[in-house]
């Protein structure tokens, strides 16, 4: 089916289906998983790639995570703390084979949130942070921020033409040219939330070879919701992240 030809009553039949996917997983990493995969299965017309990550201290990573994150901020002058946040990829679904497991997309298997600059420096990674209303102070690790802003975190990233879409700074949104070129992606958007009481966070991007309008993107903000929901028990144990 097109995302663009959804009726809300679509979403609600597909809430459904991707509940009893997800209501019997056992770690954070299977529900993600779980969940982009239902997703993707019923919307695949649609969908190009469907990813979904979550906010993980560098110290609660794999070590295989682990390496990866502290070389990528290595290439870019940035020394990772042990503390330092990691948006960590745990769901992916789309059109190529290594898109199919978190295990096999290697070029994107966590982006350090180590720094307000090196954040600022990914036009898409700041747009989505600005447009879901995340604080940078939250990535400085500011202890009241964590605590009053977490929680009510949630909101709707929406990239209207990810060949054109520019950013405050005049940068194109989607920077990863031939990704767009190749795929013919159109509308990108992503839904998130943060947990309450905790330091983590998740979103839901999704490139669609097709353009919608935000306000059917924001349709998708149910699965943020029922997510949360389903997955508020695995983020305070590290032992449940992943599989």
């Amino acid at each position: 089916m097109l995302v663009s030809k959804l009726y809300y009553n679509d979403i609600i039949k597909l809430l459904d289906k991707v509940k009893t996917k997800i209501s019997g997983s056992q770690n954070l990493e299977s529900a993600a998983q779980n969940l982009v995969e239902a997703i993707y299965n019923e919307l695949s017309d649609s969908i190009i790639l469907l990813r979904l990550f979550v906010t993980i201290k560098q110290k609660e990573l794999p070590d295989a995570i682990q390496t990866f994150t502290r070389n990528l901020a290595r290439s870019a002058n940035i020394k990772m703390t042990e503390d330092a946040y990691v948006l960590t990829l745990f769901g992916t679904a789309g059109k190529k084979a290594e898109w199919q497991t978190r295990s096999r997309s290697k070029g994107h298997l966590g982006i350090p949130l180590a720094t307000e600059d090196f954040v600022s420096a990914i036009p898409m990674m700041s747009a989505l942070l600005e447009q879901l209303g995340f604080n940078l102070g939250w990535i400085r690790g500011e202890p009241e921020i964590v605590a009053q802003k977490m929680g009510q975190m949630a909101g709707t990233f929406y990239v209207k033409d990810a060949d054109t879409s520019k950013d405050s700074k005049g940068r194109k949104i989607i920077s990863a040219f031939d990704f767009v070129k190749e795929f013919n992606v159109k509308t990108v958007f992503g839904i998130g939330g943060g947990y309450t009481l905790t330091d983590k966070f998740f979103t839901m991007i999704c490139f669609l070879n097709e353009f919608i309008d935000r306000d059917k993107a924001i349709w998708f903000q149910s699965f943020s919701n029922l997510f949360k929901s389903e997955t508020a028990k695995f983020v305070k144990n590290p032992n449940q992240f992943f599989k």
